[in-house]
Order: C-alpha cells, then sequence, then structure tokens
C-alpha cells in the first residue's frame, strides 16, 4: 500500500515537475497574499485571524484564501471573504502570481505544486513546540522510506525541505527552536506572537458558542476541555487515553458539577468514534466553525499531554492539569523534547482518570493552585500578551517586503 502510493506520487510529481518550475517565471502580482491551513481541509489558526485581520483593515491587500475543503469554503464564502478551491483553474492562477503565501502546517496548507518557497510565511500551528518537529524529528523522518526521501529531494513541492521563507514565532525559546527545526537563520524570523491569541483578549469576536457550553454560562457548572496531541502524525492509537469506564467517569463528573469537553487532534478527529453522555462531550469541527479558538476562552480548565496548546490557555490564567499517561512510550516511538517537561508544565502531572478527578475538583474549590508556576511559563513562553498579534505580524511583513 504504501509502495503504491510513492508511485502514485512520483507520477503526479512528474507531470507537474514542468508546471512548478513554469511557475516560478510569472511575474508575481504585488500586494496579492493566498492564505491556507491544515492541508487545506481547515478554515482555522493564525492563518485564519491574520487574513480576516486584512480583510477588515488593509484595503489596500487583497487576500485570498485556497482550500479543498467544503465546509471551508463554505465558511469563507459566508464571510463575504475571497476563496477558492485550491486544485482549481483559478486556485492554481492565483497561487501563481501571489506575491506572499501564509500557512500553517506545510506547504500543503496551499497549492504547493506552483508555491516559491522564498514566498512562504509559516505561522505555525502551536504555540512553542514541547515535541521535537521537522529537521529535529528524528524519530519521524527515521522512519521514511529511502525512497521519499528521494522524491522529497527531487521535487521539492513535496515535502520537507530547506525552508527559505519567514516563520512567525511567540517567543524566544520558540524563536531558537524554529532556526533549527527549519534550518533558518536569525533574519528569518518574526518574533510578533500568534493572530490566534489575540482571542483570548479581543472579546468581540462574534464567534460560534457550542450549544452545550451556552447552555451552562447561566448555571455553576463547571467546564473542562482536554486536548490531547496526536500518535504518530494520525496514524497511532489513542484508545488508551480514555481507557476508563466512560460512564463510570460520567457519574463521577455528574457528582463534580463538571462538564468534560473533549477535543481531539486533527489527525484524529474524523476517525472516533465514541458516544457523548450527559456529562461528556466530544467536540467536532462542525460545533466550532472548525477553529477551537472560537470558545477555548470559556471553559474553566484545560487537561492536555504534549500538545503546546496549553502555552496559548495560560493567557487565561486558569488552571491545567497535565495527563501525560504514556510519556515514556510516547518519548520512545513518537517525538522527543525539546523541554524537560515538567519545568514547561505548571500544573500536577496525574497517573490516570482517578488521580485527573482528584485534582479538578481540587481546582473547583482552589483555581489559584499552582498560580505564580502558571504566571511564570506563560510570561516566559508569550512575549506578548495583548490582542495586538496580528497588527505586528503584519507590519512585520508589510514592512519586510515594502
Amino acid at each position: 500500500m504504501e509502495t503504491m502510493r510513492i508511485i502514485n506520487t512520483t507520477i503526479v510529481s512528474i507531470i507537474m515537475f514542468v508546471v512548478y518550475w513554469f511557475s516560478r517565471l510569472i511575474p508575481k502580482k504585488k500586494r496579492l497574499w493566498i492564505f491556507g491551513a491544515w492541508y487545506g481541509e481547515k478554515y482555522g489558526d493564525n492563518t485564519k485571524y491574520l487574513f480576516e485581520y486584512i480583510n477588515k483593515n488593509v484595503p489596500e491587500i487583497r487576500p485570498v484564501w485556497l482550500t479543498r475543503n467544503q465546509q471551508a469554503f463554505d465558511l469563507i464564502r459566508l464571510k463575504g471573504y475571497e476563496v477558492y478551491w485550491t486544485y482549481s483553474l483559478k486556485g492554481f492562477l492565483i497561487s501563481m502570481i501571489a506575491e506572499k503565501i501564509f500557512i500553517t502546517v506545510g506547504i500543503k496548507d496551499v497549492n504547493r505544486y506552483v508555491i516559491n518557497r522564498k514566498d512562504v510565511i509559516m505561522m505555525w500551528h502551536g504555540n512553542t513546540p514541547i515535541k521535537k518537529i521537522v529537521f529535529d524529528d528524528t524519530i519521524t523522518r527515521k522512519n521514511q522510506l529511502f525512497l521519499e526521501k528521494f522524491l522529497y529531494f527531487l521535487f521539492p513541492f513535496l515535502g520537507s525541505t530547506r525552508f527559505n521563507g519567514i516563520v512567525i514565532s511567540g517567543s524566544e525559546e520558540a524563536s531558537i527552536i524554529f532556526k533549527s527545526a527549519f534550518r533558518a537563520n536569525e533574519k528569518q524570523i518574526l518574533l510578533t506572537g500568534y493572530p490566534r491569541n489575540d482571542t483570548f483578549f479581543d472579546m468581540d469576536q462574534n464567534a460560534p458558542i457550542l450549544a452545550e457550553i451556552e447552555s451552562l454560562k447561566r448555571t455553576d457548572t463547571t467546564t473542562v476541555i482536554y486536548m490531547p496531541t496526536h500518535r504518530k502524525e494520525g496514524k497511532g492509537e489513542i484508545s488508551e487515553l480514555l481507557n476508563i469506564d466512560l460512564n463510570k467517569l460520567n457519574q463521577s463528573l455528574i457528582s463534580l458539577n463538571t462538564k468534560l469537553f473533549i477535543k481531539l487532534h486533527y489527525f484524529h478527529l474524523k476517525k472516533h468514534n465514541y458516544k457523548n453522555l450527559s456529562h461528556i462531550y466530544f467536540i467536532t469541527d462542525a460545533d466550532i466553525a472548525q477553529d477551537i479558538y472560537t470558545i477555548l476562552t470559556m471553559f474553566d480548565m484545560m487537561i492536555t499531554d504534549f500538545s503546546s496548546v496549553h502555552f496559548d490557555f495560560l493567557l487565561t490564567k486558569r488552571p491545567i492539569i497535565f495527563a501525560p499517561f504514556d510519556k515514556e512510550k510516547y518519548i520512545m516511538n513518537d517525538r522527543e523534547f525539546y523541554f524537560n517537561y515538567d519545568d514547561v508544565t505548571p500544573g500536577p502531572k496525574v497517573k490516570d482518570w482517578d488521580e485527573l478527578l482528584v485534582y479538578i475538583e481540587k481546582f473547583i474549590h482552589n483555581p489559584k493552585l499552582y498560580e505564580k508556576e502558571r504566571l511564570n511559563v506563560m510570561r516566559r513562553f508569550n512575549k506578548y500578551i495583548d490582542s495586538n498579534n496580528c497588527q505586528r505580524v503584519f507590519s512585520a511583513i508589510y514592512n519586510e517586503k515594502n
């Protein structure tokens, strides 16, 4: 199966090879900027917030979104913004002449076959990475087949090749990591803060509210969001993370007057088939218009494992419980870490769900537990604690070019 995938990729790549190099000869249209996210499958993350900021505030820039997802396409059209299918004729033409390209995960976010990597701005899809990424991620790269590595070298639009564009950073720690992970130099890193984090301070977002949370706003029910990171780029199992009697867990949550909302990683979201219970709710993309940041400030506390999302959630100054149930296995088989885990996770580290429930109750009674530790880590990994990240990113990119 894997060999057939590589053969098919090779055939397409040979056909697109000519298109890729031809597109580099076409003059670029000044102030035409294109955006994409999550392999063209979502309308969210840092690119979304910069895209909307420009649409609302910078009429001299023409922002265009590219997508392969019907829901994302409809969401953008509904807002009245310009959007095209990634691999449509219009998508190809727009991509060929775009001056700047903004992505969150990789070049596959947009039309990878016609993009000049020097024109790319990597907005990133997390805060400061805990787990090693891109060229620093030796475990994932070690598992690549030799033929796959050779194809990446021969056809630069396929995957991880040397990055020649700009990378957005939110902290000094992230800047150091990005220089290493992307093999970038200091001039390629812009320390501006992440656009999506403006939502923690700008409450006038007109964001969709999950009905289950809306119903809780007038009650004293505690809301908890659980956001575990992926396993093996989505190829690993996450069932062991929920290796618990969910009905029993639900009863415990009822006694704590607490509702648990579970948002699985993008890589696992389409695969799960868990059923909702009275006090356990699995969030889907349809619930949140593909963007968890539209409702993240509504939760009283967070549970996570190795995801950098907790660096963002720290901006709320609310409690975080860390559930690294499979840490040793994860470090050995999935990703190594950039940091000593305990140094960057300001909260209790629980070994199982029973202990996790104990800390939910403790935080209900005293949300200031670990407050000093949270504030210290928040400042370390968020240089800017305000709602001006979009404006800083735009100014840095615009001034860098003009």
